[in-house]
């Protein structure tokens, strides 16, 4: 499908001139040359060389991203695909982005034609291979015309012939619009006729997941309530939500901060897999271990489930878009879940697995902040007890609320509490 569409989008332009050997940025009355490399007989640029004429900056990022960062401008890349991101536009490149000898470079299309369209105040000069800071439109030379109020009649005292103005009314002023309040997104794992994880191993199964992360997830809601938040749950019932409707959900809320709330099980049913125990949080990036990568297969199975319309289309192009505004909150996400890993240490008995990454299905369309968090091994006898314990579900949500709201406001903070 990509390759049709860019393969339209090619055939369809007009012939491009040849490429110059290096192009000149011009800001001002400061000029740099950035040179122009052949690879595979296309046009390249270096980013970090040529963010530096542009008094921009390269951002290396997880999982080969990139952000441009101009000064009036940011535009994000992924290393070998065709594709870059203005804001919330998605615009297709002729040639993708690559990475050579630990360097980014970025076609020439994106210099001659993408960075004047989406970069900000900047045009691209073809006859003279000039890329510099668009000009100013011109004032208009008629002046403005002005009027000047004529000064309030002076109180002189008896002898004067005019009259003192009446006193002027109070002047009311309309305090301040309070902020909103920041929209908190709680998501309870699995649901309906997808039970999630049974436990524990060894015995009877007494213990499904779907009900202890609901449990909890009530909990929580209640703790933020308390505390002035807007709430808003994916599911309060015993029901199937598909994972990629969770994310959409929150985002069509406007939420700031995605929740979801899971119970963990090993890999394998026996006496090892029994003694599993602890609690880790999950941000959206690249499995990098094999026990990443279990938990994510485990909690995408979750997939199988979904039917019809709300089973996912697999369209690469959505994937690449989703991808890169997913990104636009890696960082954040990663700080969220460090804060709420270390709130849950004083209060769980188990050991404390630390923070990790992995790909899972529910976070992917949460454009905000957005963390997993698996509270415990439902498959181990003793924190399948402890997790099925209605005091210590109100500790676990208590602390994972202190954490969030610790996590705002450390935000705002940074940000000067814009929302």
């Amino acid at each position: 499908m990509i390759a049709l569409f860019l393969a339209m989008q090619i055939a369809g332009a007009p012939a491009a001139r040849p490429a110059p050997t290096f192009i000149v940025v011009r800001d001002g009355q400061t000029t740099t040359s950035v040179p122009v490399t052949i690879n595979d007989g296309e046009a390249f640029v270096r980013a970090d060389v040529l963010m530096k004429a542009m008094k921009g900056m390269l951002i290396t990022g997880t999982n080969l991203h990139f952000t441009l960062a101009l000064p009036r401008a940011r535009l994000d890349l992924i290393d070998g695909i065709p594709f870059a991101k203005f804001d919330t536009l998605t615009v297709p490149l002729t040639r993708a982005p690559q990475v050579r000898g630990g360097q980014l470079y970025v076609p020439f299309q994106f210099v001659s034609e993408l960075i004047p369209r989406y970069g900000g105040g900047y045009f691209y000069d073809v006859a003279q291979g000039e890329l510099r800071t668009a000009t100013p439109t011109a004032v208009s030379s008629t002046p403005a015309r002005t009027t000047t109020a004529a000064p309030p009649p002076v109180n002189r005292g008896p002898t004067s012939t005019t009259t003192s103005a009446p006193p002027a009314a109070p002047v009311r002023t309309r305090a301040a619009p309070r902020p909103s309040p920041k929209v908190v997104v709680i998501d309870a794992g699995h649901g309906g006729p997808d039970r999630g994880m049974v436990g524990p191993i060894g015995s009877p199964t007494w213990f499904t997941e779907k009900d202890v992360t609901l449990s909890v997830a009530k909990k929580l809601a209640t703790v933020l309530h308390a505390r002035g938040f807007d709430v808003l749950m994916t599911r309060d019932t015993d029901t199937l939500i598909a994972l990629s409707d969770r994310g959409r959900i929150a985002n069509s809320n406007h939420g700031d901060v995605f929740i979801s709330i899971h119970c963990n099980a090993p890999g394998s049913n026996n006496a090892k897999g029994a003694r599993e125990r602890g609690f880790e949080t999950y941000f959206l990036a690249e499995a990098k271990t094999e026990d990443e990568r279990r938990v994510q297969d485990m909690e995408n199975e979750s997939v199988k489930f979904e039917t019809g319309a709300n089973a996912p289309k697999g369209d690469p192009l959505n994937f690449i878009i989703t991808d890169m505004a997913q990104n636009e909150h890696l960082r954040e996400s990663s700080d969220l879940a460090q804060t709420i890993q270390q709130g849950l240490i004083d209060v769980h008995p188990g050991p404390n697995r630390g923070v990790q990454q992995a790909n899972f299905a529910v976070l992917r369309g949460s454009y905000m902040p957005a963390v997993l968090i698996e509270i415990g091994f439902g498959s181990n006898l003793s924190e399948a007890t402890y997790l099925s314990d209605q005091a210590n579900q109100r500790a676990l949500a208590r602390n994972i609320a202190e954490s969030v709201i610790a996590y705002l406001a450390h935000y705002d903070s940074r940000i000067g509490g814009a929302r």
